[in-house]
């Protein structure tokens, strides 16, 4: 007999996006010029970056959308430091530093009050949109030349962006520490059963603080490469990018429900995510029409991901019975 070849979600998806990228080479040869193709590797890094903070928030069975806000925030935070000619050196390091203290805002509220995490960032996301433009009327604007540095000459062997090696090294680190570390098989365990967790002696609440710092941290390394694409950085730089960063989680496999999920799988979403924008802007789609693509996209993960764990319930018992025989 022959034995049936099983692909797993990650491989599908590859597969996906294989197609979709063939499909645009036939029929819009175009699509691929240099410039736009390195326009879309600087979308995809700072997508990727903030999708695995974003996968390490929902493994845990938590989610953050006033990440798009919160990267807003940061934007223009760097983006003040960028009017006295601070480079990436100090715009980088800083990013990070707040993007991980107002994320630890969120994780503070879901762990020390108990809110539930999406209503606790659905307010902090409310908070971030409100104080902004108190304290920036519109944007900041006439950014030096050392601000957009990484954007504009940071190219590796002279025409790939420098984003796209931070992206690398991030994804690299990412993959290594969610397959080894004793930390990654605790985010596990609470996204599967944060009780049963606690009972094995598991400190819940510390392990998802350190979640939530480490995403915000990620968020603001994608804050930097979208605020140094630009001499001007305005107060809805990232105003809607939270959804963007769930869609690609969520297509990679992840489980809505926590508990279940590689990188490898939100790599692959954030790709996919990362090409369907320009794909349709260049073919003169409306952008409403990616919007209502993305949201789809999300309906499907979703359901896909309901199904899963739907299924893993119904196994348990089969095997919990078949081990007592």
């Amino acid at each position: 007999m022959k034995q049936k070849i099983h692909f797993s979600a990650e491989a599908y998806l590859g597969l996906f996006l294989l197609g979709i990228l063939a499909l645009l080479a036939i029929f819009t040869p175009g699509f691929f010029a240099t410039n736009n193709v390195m326009s879309m590797l600087n979308r995809f890094s700072y997508i990727l970056i903030a999708a695995i903070g974003m996968n390490l928030i929902i493994l845990t069975s938590n989610i953050d959308v006033s990440a798009g806000n919160l990267i807003s925030v940061v934007c223009l935070t760097i983006a003040a430091l960028g009017k006295l000619n601070a480079g990436l050196p100090i715009l980088l390091p800083v990013a990070m530093v707040m993007g991980a203290l107002l994320s630890l805002i969120n994780a503070l509220f879901i762990t020390r009050f108990r809110i539930p995490a999406i209503v606790a960032t659905l307010a902090t996301a409310q908070l971030f949109s409100g104080v902004l433009p108190l304290i920036v009327e519109g944007s900041i604007y006439d950014l030096p030349r050392s601000f957009t540095w990484l954007a504009f000459e940071a190219k590796f062997l002279g025409i790939i962006p420098g984003s796209v090696l931070i992206m690398i090294v991030i994804t690299i680190i990412a993959l290594l520490f969610m397959k080894y570390s004793r930390f990654s098989k605790k985010i596990y365990a609470i996204g599967n059963n944060a009780e049963a967790a606690r009972l094995t002696g598991i400190n819940v609440n510390k392990v998802v603080l350190v979640a939530y710092a480490i995403a915000g941290a990620l968020f603001g390394v994608s804050a930097t490469i979208i605020a140094t694409a630009s001499q001007r950085v305005t107060t809805t730089m990232g105003t809607g990018l939270e959804m963007t960063f769930i869609a690609a989680v969520v297509l990679g496999g992840t489980s809505v429900a926590g508990g279940s999920g590689k990188v490898l799988g939100t790599v692959f979403g954030a790709a996919v995510l990362s090409v369907i924008a320009p794909a349709v802007n260049y073919l003169g789609i409306s952008s409403d029409w990616s919007d209502a693509i993305m949201g789809a996209i999300i309906i499907f993960a979703v359901i896909v991901s309901a199904l899963r764990l739907e299924g893993r319930k119904q196994a348990a018992p089969a095997v919990t019975g078949g081990a007592s025989l």
